[in-house]
């Protein structure tokens, strides 16, 4: 009988989310654990950052949906309304890294989106004679027991409890909570940790996407599941019946060595190998076939839908397909929608965050992130829209006067719109547009 998709869901979900997805955090540790150890742990194992970070690397559609939002929010970078030196120095090379400030800020929400916490570092000297701010891995972080220092470690899951404090101090760096300094390494440091609000949660943040965990994990397996088809040529599973004498140890040499040559990864085209006595019967195969391709297509579809909306996100932005296809106006009302909430959001609160760190080295006052949609008017123009030189050009991210008379001309100049030469005053306004 063919499977209802609410049976396939439950089905995977007991065969592999609870056992490869990672534990769904539902509250911090009470007091009493959290002093247990040096640090508060972030997970029933400490390990749900790494956990995370792997889901990150294994579903396709989430990875696109976090690089995507980092991709938008960060925009066309950072500018500011200014000729000092020193900010537009600090903008270019905020550290001694062959990086930009939105190069760090990139790897910042990155972070932020896939773990939902996110930790800068602040490095100076006494005097203040100098300032680098610096991404930390939000994976090799976490807060001492008294919530005023940050962790740093380079392998949470090499960490034991009891090392010798000549190990802790090669291995674990401890730096304050912004705004404390101390002096780690020869320099002054101060840490600012970036997290998500969530209800019931005081020191880490939760990713955003945490309801639609089960959906990563099936959109991954899904995938997983047709590449396992595909080692195996599409070919069903089955049992297979040799008849032979042969020794436990010889008929368990065959299995693995049948095994290593015929399968693939997976489940899919999966042998049953039974091998009993001579009996003059004969080798036999019986092939055990599976009609529910289409509720796996299904499947995958729900779980890659369940994903955008948990992200809060659009399909039309993250690159997921769309019987549409290419829909100009759908891609720029969608990039209007989250340019008006959730990426000013994040811009705005970033902005506010390096003005605030940088108060006694440099003034970033005027700082903001240049925007730039996917697609500018340029691409809507036809003879049928048409708009003004000026807000062509603010579209396209050029600069642009909407007080000049030249820019305030339609596209569909009166004149050679009577005369029919629509095509003439597009190309016009595109050769402009350029300059």
């Amino acid at each position: 009988m063919k499977k209802d998709i609410k049976d396939i869901k439950k089905d995977v979900y007991t065969a592999i989310v609870t056992t490869e997805v990672p534990d769904f955090v539902t509250e911090e540790k009470e007091d009493r654990i959290k002093r247990q150890n040096e640090f508060l742990p972030f997970g029933t194992d400490n390990l749900y950052p790494q956990a995370l970070s792997a889901l990150y690397r294994k579903s396709v559609v989430l990875r696109a949906i976090i690089n995507s939002k980092a991709t938008f929010v960060t925009g066309g970078g950072f500018e500011i309304d200014s000729n000092d030196s020193k900010a537009l120095e600090f903008i270019d090379r905020p550290n001694n890294k062959e990086e930009s400030l939105n190069d760090l800020f990139f790897n910042l929400l990155i972070d932020r989106y896939f773990s939902g916490n996110s930790y800068l570092e602040i490095v100076t000297d006494k005097k203040k004679s100098f300032l680098n701010v610096f991404h930390v891995q939000s994976v090799k972080c976490r807060l001492s027991n008294d919530s005023t220092h940050v962790l740093i470690h380079p392998n949470w899951e090499k960490y034991k409890k009891g090392e010798t404090d000549k190990n802790k101090k090669k291995l674990i760096k401890e730096i304050p909570l912004f705004p404390e300094f101390d002096e780690v390494d020869g320099f002054q440091r101060s840490i600012v940790h970036i997290k998500n609000y969530e209800p019931n949660f005081d020191n880490y943040g939760i990713p955003s996407f945490i309801a639609a965990l089960d959906s990563a994990a099936i959109g991954y397996k899904t995938n997983k599941w047709n590449v396992s088809r595909l080692d195996n040529s599409f070919q069903s599973s089955g049992v297979l019946v040799i008849d032979g004498n042969m020794s436990d140890t010889d008929a368990q040499l065959l299995k693995e060595e049948f095994k290593k040559e015929m399968l693939g990864e997976g489940n899919q085209g999966k042998i049953l190998m039974i091998i009993k006595k001579l009996g003059g019967e004969g080798t036999e195969y019986t092939p055990i076939n599976a009609n529910n391709e289409g509720d796996w297509i299904e499947l995958h579809k729900q779980s890659n839908d369940d994903l955008i909306i948990a992200n809060g996100w659009k399909k039309s932005l993250a690159g997921v397909t769309e019987n549409s296809g290419f829909d100009v106006d759908r891609i720029l009302n969608d990039y209007q929608v989250v340019k008006s909430t959730f990426i000013s959001r994040e811009q705005n609160r970033f902005i506010k965050l390096f003005q605030k760190i940088t108060t006694d080295f440099v003034n970033l006052e005027g700082l903001n992130i240049k925007n730039t949609p996917p697609i500018t008017l340029l691409t809507k123009l036809s003879s049928d829209r048409f708009v003004k030189i000026w807000e062509a050009r603010k579209e396209a991210g050029l600069e642009y006067d909407s007080e000049d008379e030249n820019q305030n001309k339609y596209i569909d100049n009166s004149e050679k719109k009577k005369d029919g030469k629509v095509a003439t005053a597009i190309k016009e306004i595109k050769a402009f547009l350029g300059k």
